[in-house]
């Protein structure tokens, strides 16, 4: 076997041109990459600076999903505020209305008896008389929902009636005697008043308290008990729409409250809390007595006012919130874009010299190829002059 021996011309152009493409390789590899460094042996120090910056700005890109997220929570909870609040205004709105309307007047019963009575007039013996109840007697005064009973005891007076009426728990009847010495029963609330006797002696109902056995019902002004119903279903809305003010899990109007990590060592994080913003949760309730008092609609509108502040102080903390939000979601787009920067400058490469350096070594390479390809036409001639 005969070894091919190259001329020193010829070794040094070949030499020179894998060099060259080797060269243009790596000038390609800039041209596909955009960057003079892609791997450690490039350059070590540029590469892993670089990677340590990229990696920062994708831990810190990487919180911006919790950030949006709770973000969007707070958007969904101003919206549900906004509405709540219009809510609220038609609610007060209403209860004006039927403070506008005549008041329905509350069931009274009064007695009729001819000679006036006292808290200390004598009203039960043991045997009973025409103007005397019986010692057992019982009388019972109703509101449709809770009873007042009164067991007559010898030597019991106007007083002591009275008194089991009015500490009848639940009642919502009172008694007192009027002007003209009359016992007089009065509701408190919009129900009817029910009289009922059990009388074992000669004295009737009407002979000793004035009163007759039945019922007096109480008569509503319907247009506040239509306005109270509207009242009521605004308070049903509240309470949806409180609770359909979330998003993705989250819902600052039911209560919720989210930790949300700020940088990506998660020394940095903020604590956002909500705030229940039901009806009840507002300490705004349902109507009552239908409307039919006007000590009931005011309350109701002091309620509103209540809440309308608890609400003003609720969108204070949210907007808050958001804002501290925005501005480290601002801050975080920032630092992605300034250490993503900073990592490229580390890398890139220069693209105006690369394709000038890329294209002097084609040229190089082909003034090569043609040196090469003349040298060995030489040589070919002088070996044919020994053939």
């Amino acid at each position: 076997m005969v070894d091919a021996t190259l001329s020193a011309s010829t070794r040094s152009a070949l030499f020179a041109l894998s060099s060259m493409q080797s060269q243009i390789g790596v000038m390609q590899s800039r041209m596909a990459t955009g960057k003079r460094v892609n791997t450690p042996t490039d350059n070590p120090n540029s590469y892993f600076l670089s990677a340590g910056l990229s990696s920062r700005a994708s831990a810190i890109n990487e919180l911006m999903s919790g950030i949006t997220n709770t973000q969007s929570a707070m958007n969904a909870a101003n919206n549900g505020i906004t509405a709540i609040r219009g809510l609220l205004a038609a609610a007060q709105t209403i209860a004006n209305q039927a403070l506008q309307s005549s008041q329905a007047v509350a069931v009274k019963v009064s007695g009729d008896n001819s000679v006036p009575l006292s808290s200390s007039s004598v009203i039960a013996s043991t045997a009973g008389s025409v103007s005397r109840l019986k010692a057992g007697d019982h009388v019972t005064v109703d509101d449709g929902t809770t009873t007042a009973t009164y067991t007559a005891a010898n030597g019991d007076t106007l007083q002591a009636f009275m008194d089991a009426v009015n500490d009848a728990s639940g009642l919502t009847v009172t008694a007192n005697i009027n002007a003209g010495g009359q016992l007089e029963l009065t509701s408190t609330a919009n129900v009817n008043i029910s009289i009922g006797s059990a009388l074992g002696g000669p004295g009737s109902l009407h002979n000793v308290l004035g009163l007759y056995a039945g019922t007096t019902n109480f008569t509503g002004n319907a247009v506040r008990q239509n306005l109270a119903v509207q009242f009521d279903s605004l308070l049903t809305q509240i309470d949806r729409i409180a609770a359909d003010s979330g998003f993705n899990g989250l819902n600052f109007l039911a209560g919720s409250s989210s930790t949300v990590a700020l940088n990506e060592t998660g020394s940095s994080s903020l604590v956002v809390s909500g705030s229940p913003a039901s009806s009840s949760a507002l300490g705004v309730a349902a109507s009552t007595n239908q409307f039919q008092f006007n000590s009931d609609i005011n309350t109701a509108i002091g309620n509103i006012s209540g809440a309308l502040n608890s609400l003003k102080a609720i969108a204070a903390n949210v907007g808050s919130m958001s804002a501290i939000m925005q501005a480290r979601a601002d801050f975080n787009k920032s630092m992605v874009n300034t250490l993503t920067t900073g990592a490229d400058a580390l890398t890139a490469s220069d693209m105006n010299s690369d394709s000038a350096s890329l294209l002097a070594l084609q040229t190089r390479q082909q003034i090569a190829i043609v040196l090469l390809s003349l040298s060995t036409n030489a040589e070919a001639a002088t070996l044919r002059l020994f053939a």
